[in-house]
């Protein structure tokens, strides 16, 4: 059994929850865990737990967004059965998040580019999740910049063991260049009230991370667990 839980994002002004990362998680009502093998997961099964799930959420809920490795992003089933569920979403915009997990052996900056493409013909928001980490990094932002629509910077990515202050040279760097290239910016990993106060003067468009709201269950319509409660600060 697949279930999404919801970490909310967080608008920077005012502080309020604007939506939700959604994130697998398979098992059992008392026994979840974070799926070994995302790519065993087919278009039809995500879409299908979109369905059952987006009925559910708050009212202040109004956008997700659903990671997607690269072999699922390139794989043109992933597009067309996502656009087709998207207008059936009960006024949820949808977004997707492209992760910065390795790519996979023999894909070429063709399959990405036509890939980004389909999505942006979709018009389904495209998201480049942890810019600078992984294989998100400048050369891969460049070349799907025309179909982009936000970047992610995970501070997260960079720690434990390193302060914010000396993150801070990285985080700049990013956010220059979302200003540069008209994209909404969003910081991951705020964990703490003195990062949410240093990162809530910095002139970024959302904030996600455990000091605002920690991933939640939710339930379907046909889950016996009950309702979740709306975001809140």
């Amino acid at each position: 059994m697949i279930r999404f839980w919801g970490q909310p994002r967080f608008s920077r002004k005012p502080l309020a929850p604007v939506g939700y990362e959604l994130f697998i998680r398979e098992g059992s009502a008392n026994n979840w865990k974070v799926p070994n093998d995302f790519s065993k997961f087919t278009a039809d099964q995500i879409c299908e737990l979109l369905m059952q799930t987006t009925p559910r959420l708050p009212k202040n809920i109004q956008n997700i967004s659903i990671n997607l490795d690269i072999d699922q992003f390139i794989d043109p089933k992933f597009c067309q059965t996502l656009f087709s569920v998207k207008n059936k979403l009960a006024g949820i915009h949808l977004a997707i998040e492209l992760t910065e997990h390795a790519t996979v052996q023999g894909t070429t900056e063709d399959q990405l580019i036509e890939a980004a493409r389909r999505y942006n013909s979709a018009n389904l928001y495209l998201i480049l999740d942890d810019v600078g980490s992984g294989d998100n990094q400048l050369k891969r932002v460049q070349l799907l910049d025309p179909y982009v629509h936000e970047y992610k910077f995970a501070v997260q990515n960079f720690r434990p063991g390193v302060t914010l202050n000396k993150i801070m040279p990285k985080l700049t760097f990013w956010h220059e260049l979302a200003k540069k290239n008209h994209k909404l910016f969003t910081i991951e990993g705020v964990e703490s009230k003195e990062d949410l106060l240093i990162l809530s003067h910095y002139q970024v468009d959302m904030l996600q991370g455990y000091v605002l709201g920690r991933p939640v269950y939710l339930p379907t319509q046909n889950d016996p667990l009950g309702s979740i409660a709306a975001c809140s600060n």
